[in-house]
């Protein structure tokens, strides 16, 4: 683990992976993952010219957590470490509740981000409905919870600490949970990532992951104000956000380009991660220029 000491004091952790003369992209992970989230194999990844640098959210794996944070506090961070990289323009990748922070990061970091890609985005719910789009159960409840947030902490401590003890058996619970993801998350490839990653998101007791939850209900700025060219994709059948979320955002988004990877769920961008980063190596001069 790398790590970078912020401006206020707080530790950013960050991890850099595949090819390190390549084109920079931030990676921006899941909510409930953490900066060890990617493909396990990194020849994939350096195979494709390009530099992932991942790092963790405020109160996720080794980065201090800030309280009350919102998802316009995400770029400032994710500047300081481009400045430390000496990373001018870069890229960004998000998947899941990563989609809003990269979405974030581009609308405040403006020319320094050059095009956005996206798998299994998260969309705000400034409109009618959309709430009814989370599909999840539990990530339900932690929102109906949030003039109570005291007792989402308290359960997010317990269940944190009973996840680590034994994170084959977290990781295969969630596979039961969402049966389009079951061969993706039980992948014997895969598996032993989502284990480390799922650990390490959890070592705070799950505070970071809260904050994120807390964060998705205001977003601070809508899809619309984003300028830079954006792919979107996702699985048809996700059994953790309706794919007619995915839809509106695209369409709020203006010019974004769809991919659809029919029958699969909310994890299967680490089943198609070459086919996610490929629109980033084909826009890899707007990268450097």
């Amino acid at each position: 683990m790398a790590s970078l000491q912020l401006a206020d004091g707080r530790t950013l952790a960050y991890e850099e992976w595949g090819d390190v003369d390549g084109i920079p992209v931030v990676f921006a992970h899941g909510t409930g993952d953490s900066r060890l989230a990617r493909y396990p194999d990194d020849t994939l990844t350096r195979s494709l010219g390009l530099r992932l640098i991942t790092a963790d959210r405020p109160g996720v794996g080794g980065s201090t957590q800030l309280r009350g944070r919102s998802l316009l506090d995400w770029p400032q961070d994710v500047a300081a470490l481009a400045d430390e990289l000496e990373i001018e323009r870069f890229a960004i990748a998000g998947w899941s509740g990563g989609g809003p922070h990269a979405l974030a990061a581009a609308h405040l970091l403006g020319d320094r981000v050059t095009r956005l890609v996206l798998a299994s985005p998260l969309g705000p719910f400034d409109e009618q409905g959309s709430r009814d789009l989370v599909l999840n159960r539990d990530l339900r409840m932690i929102w109906r919870l949030n003039h109570a947030r005291f007792v989402a902490t308290a359960a997010a401590r317990h269940e944190s600490k009973a996840s680590r003890r034994d994170l084959r058996k977290f990781v295969t619970h969630l596979a039961e949970e969402a049966p389009a993801d079951r061969d993706v998350l039980l992948d014997p490839m895969l598996e032993p990532m989502f284990e480390e990653e799922m650990g390490e998101a959890l070592v705070q007791g799950g505070v970071g992951i809260l904050d994120d939850m807390w964060a998705f209900l205001d977003w601070g700025f809508v899809p619309e104000d984003i300028t830079q060219p954006v792919d979107v994709f996702y699985g048809d059948a996700d059994d953790i956000l309706a794919p007619e979320m995915y839809r509106r955002l695209v369409q709020r988004l203006g010019a974004a380009d769809t991919h659809v990877w029919v029958g699969g769920g909310h994890y299967q961008v680490f089943a198609h991660w070459a086919e996610f980063l490929q629109p980033l190596v084909a826009g890899r001069r707007d990268a450097v220029n």
